[in-house]
């Protein structure tokens, strides 16, 4: 097995191995069962191979470098992404990345639970931890290179559980968004086109490119060109996160 890549959504932790097609996932009803099926999964998997893990939905801060010291450090990170979330949870910990593939590259602080870090890091110490929303900036960057688009390109996975979200204008990051539980098509919509106005982008030039549940894109057409990145349906349940950990793996 050359890679595993796993994500936790809190309440399943679902993984998928070297470039298959296929997800499995795992519900998890107390914390112990997440070192217990990632021992399993080592076992499987074994020591040397590669290990990428994210968290769904996760609360996350863009920080443009020219605010910043030369040596950057969470220190100067934390209170920055706690004046837009609030307070640090104590179950919490931060993870911070440089964005090196959007313009004047930013620095990215995301949320991450302390059980599930500690967990993938103490069985795969070689683990790399990749966020959702940096995958997702990833894919819009790379679909303006490969497509260019006049107005802003839309990246989002959208499911009951919520939503992970980001815009980009060109190779410059634009917004970063999160939902969570109890959304509908209509909330995700209204979300990204009140960025677009608040950020001075014409509607109807803007794009998206979705993945995860269909249903909760119903309406967006209306107002912008809508992109499936679903190309690998299958009928199973879990069938809706292949493109996610496609974009995760892209981005690895």
């Amino acid at each position: 097995m050359s890679r595993l890549s796993l994500i936790w959504d809190g309440q399943w932790l679902m993984w998928a191995t070297g470039e298959s097609d296929e997800v499995a996932r795992r519900e998890i009803s107390n914390p112990d069962m997440v070192s217990e099926v990632l021992r399993a999964l080592h076992h499987q998997a074994g020591s040397g191979g590669e290990v990428i893990y994210a968290e769904w939905a996760r609360a996350a801060t863009a920080v443009p470098p020219g605010i910043l010291p030369n040596a950057v450090t969470m220190d100067e990170l934390a209170p920055l992404h706690e004046l837009h979330h609030g307070a640090t949870k104590d179950d919490t910990t931060l993870h911070m990345h440089v964005l090196d593939e959007a313009k004047d590259a930013p620095w990215l602080v995301v949320e991450g639970e302390v059980v599930w870090a500690e967990a993938v890091q103490g069985i795969f110490p070689q683990a790399k931890h990749v966020p959702l929303v940096h995958a997702l900036i990833h894919d819009s960057v790379q679909w303006h290179r490969l497509t260019p688009c006049q107005g802003w390109s839309f990246r989002v996975d959208v499911r009951e559980s919520g939503a992970v979200m980001v815009a980009t204008s060109g190779e410059s990051l634009q917004w970063i968004h999160h939902m969570s539980r109890g959304i509908s098509a209509e909330d995700v919509l209204y979300a990204m086109v009140n960025a677009a106005h608040r950020g001075g982008a014409e509607l109807h030039d803007c794009r998206v490119r979705w993945s995860g549940e269909e249903a909760l894109t119903s309406g967006w057409a209306r107002f912008m060109e809508v992109v499936s990145s679903d190309n690998n349906r299958n009928g199973k349940s879990t069938s809706t996160w292949v493109a996610l950990f496609q974009s995760l793996h892209s981005c690895a």
